[in-house]
């Protein structure tokens, strides 16, 4: 028997429905696969859906059995049963208008407010409104990596005044956007995703923000144009700690004390990753924990001068 030809008003893709915590685990393991992907959720029932698009529905299924496998593969960090991915044509009438009814107005902290275009605000004083339209890419604010990471910002933000800040593993580039609103400077981002930083490079100039340095890279090869007084990283826990040295050493420690964000943690992990990075000197001044992620914020010290004798 022969397949019916994908119809031209459908995108072949394939969903993953989880829950909201889990969102930003499955949009690492896609990124990792190099596949794109987009995702919704809703904050009434805390259930979110993932999906990866294909070119036509055999690619799609090859991609679902492809999916199978790494779910497994990733059991370990994937609390509860597996999700199971499935081939689910995609309405392009309901996909071109169905997330503007998920993506409401929130405030992501204390001055923090994140909207999409076709909303109304009524900011109040000291509010900050982040203005961004989730579409077809990555990362909204709700998640609680996100919006642990949006919180520690406004607070240090209001500590530190104009410093240098970092983004590493800018997504949407909500956090670079929200380091530009809060003041600080200069701000640079990286990625290893292209599609991540063609996103984050988009919502930027959409918002009219030029001054952010956005560039493709692994963690692994990255080096910043200027130290940081404080760095986001919102990526894994085992990346963090494979990384924990190199983060560090992209502090700007000369005269003060720097500042690690560390979030895209399971809480399961985030003793294991505190003791990681509290045995190179890092000091843990606050943890958070939204739905099942706990995101840590650290200080490092300053780096202590010998005085040379005359």
């Amino acid at each position: 028997m022969e397949r019916a030809a994908d119809s031209p008003d459908t995108i072949p893709c394939v969903e993953v429905r989880v829950a909201a915590a889990l969102v930003p685990v499955i949009e690492e393991l896609f990124g990792a696969l190099g596949l794109g992907f987009s995702s919704w959720t809703n904050v009434e029932t805390g259930e979110a859906t993932v999906w990866t698009f294909a070119g036509s529905t055999p690619e799609a299924e090859r991609q679902c059995t492809r999916m199978t496998g790494e779910f497994q593969a990733w059991a370990a960090v994937l609390p509860g049963p597996l999700p199971v991915p499935r081939v689910a044509p995609l309405r392009q009438e309901d996909w071109a208008h169905s997330w503007r009814q998920r993506f409401p107005c929130f405030r992501a902290s204390r001055r923090l407010v994140i909207k999409p275009s076709w909303e109304v605000f009524a900011a109040g004083p000291g509010d900050i409104v982040l203005e961004l339209d989730p579409g077809m890419c990555f990362g909204t604010g709700y998640h609680g990596t996100t919006r642990a990471c949006l919180e520690f910002m406004d607070d240090l933000a209001v500590r530190l005044g104009r410093v240098p800040f970092l983004d590493v593993g800018c997504g949407s580039g909500i956090l670079s956007l929200a380091a530009v609103r809060l003041g600080f400077r200069p701000v640079q981002a990286f990625d290893h995703d292209p599609q991540a930083v063609q996103a984050t490079t988009g919502n930027l100039a959409t918002a009219g923000v030029a001054e952010v340095e956005v560039v493709t890279a692994e963690l692994a090869q990255y080096v910043p144009r200027t130290p940081a007084r404080v760095i986001a990283a919102n990526v894994l826990a085992p990346v963090l700690e494979a990384h924990r040295d190199r983060l560090i050493s992209w502090l700007d420690r000369s005269a003060a004390t720097g500042y690690l964000v560390l979030s895209g943690v399971l809480t399961s992990q985030y003793p294991g990753l505190r003791a990681t990075f509290a045995a190179a000197g890092c000091r843990e001044l606050d943890c958070r924990t939204l739905d099942e992620w706990t995101s840590g914020c650290f200080a490092v010290d300053a780096v202590k001068r010998r005085t040379e004798l005359p």
